[in-house]
């Protein structure tokens, strides 16, 4: 993706310069501000106002807006150093990576500033409108569209939520876990877990669950997620519920996106359902 004149124009204004295209990540560049390191990052219009108004959001707890043009598209943020997430620390010990999280989602979820116009957690259900596809089985995709709606149906105090915070977004700053690359929704705190819950690769060292026991998966699912309730004080219960559709809705959006099943997320899916 290619920076247009006037986006380069106004990083000049910035004082943005030293442009490195990150190749895994199309439309993001390390860059320079004076004598700090910063990150560029343009693409669609909406996805960028909503990841800047995220991050202020959330303030201290999540990586700065240095700058942001919304009719540009063109985001710029305080940069944190790839690699040095949490994954070691869950390989080492997961309990201790996972309190972790949840000690990050308190302070993200706590003494949020303006929101502006981020959109409901409920647009996300927009993935069950899709059509029957017989790689995932009906009866699960219909039960996780009905926990879904009993959620969504629930009265609950709303906060502005990261939405995709998996463990290669938590980043170590200093001597604090920081949180990057934010979704940015307005819903139900305890849906804040869902992403990492609902991702297999995060649970394995190797990054690859496909093949493996739903079950054994799924254990360490419930796992995080009563250590997620004791230290956030929400309800295990609904973290294990937004886990549950969390990981349907994921493999809708791979056959959206890939035209493939994953197939480790559901396999979570089936074992979590099997347990109630």
């Amino acid at each position: 993706m290619e920076l247009t004149a006037e986006q380069w124009e106004r990083l000049d204004q910035w004082g943005i310069d030293a442009l490195e295209e990150v190749e895994s990540e199309p439309g993001v560049w390390w860059a320079r501000q004076g004598d700090a390191y910063v990150v560029v990052k343009t693409g669609e219009r909406d996805d960028r106002a909503r990841e800047a108004a995220a991050l202020r959001a959330f303030g201290p707890a999540a990586a700065e807006v240095v700058a942001h043009d919304d009719h540009l598209a063109l985001l710029v943020v305080e940069r944190m150093i790839l690699g040095d997430d949490i994954r070691p620390l869950a390989r080492q010990d997961d309990d201790a990576a996972t309190r972790e999280i949840a000690h990050l989602v308190t302070r993200l979820h706590a003494d949020q500033g303006d929101v502006g116009s981020l959109p409901q957690l409920a647009m996300i259900g927009t993935a069950f409108d899709a059509p029957a596809d017989d790689r995932l089985p009906r009866e699960l995709v219909q039960r996780a569209s009905g926990v879904f709606r009993g959620l969504v149906d629930d009265s609950v105090e709303s906060r502005v939520l990261h939405g995709d915070l998996h463990h290669m977004n938590v980043l170590r700053h200093g001597d604090q876990w920081r949180a990057i690359d934010p979704h940015g929704w307005i819903g139900d705190p305890a849906f804040e877990a869902a992403a990492m819950l609902a991702n297999p690769r995060n649970m394995q060292e190797s990054g690859d669950a496909r093949g493996m026991d739903g079950s054994d998966l799924a254990a360490r699912v419930r796992r995080r997620a009563q250590i997620i309730a004791e230290v956030t004080g929400y309800d295990v219960r609904r973290i294990e519920a937004w886990a549950f559709v969390g990981c349907v809705i994921a493999e809708l959006w791979m056959i959206e996106s890939h035209n493939i099943v994953h197939g480790a997320p559901m396999a979570v899916a089936e074992a979590l359902l099997a347990d109630h």
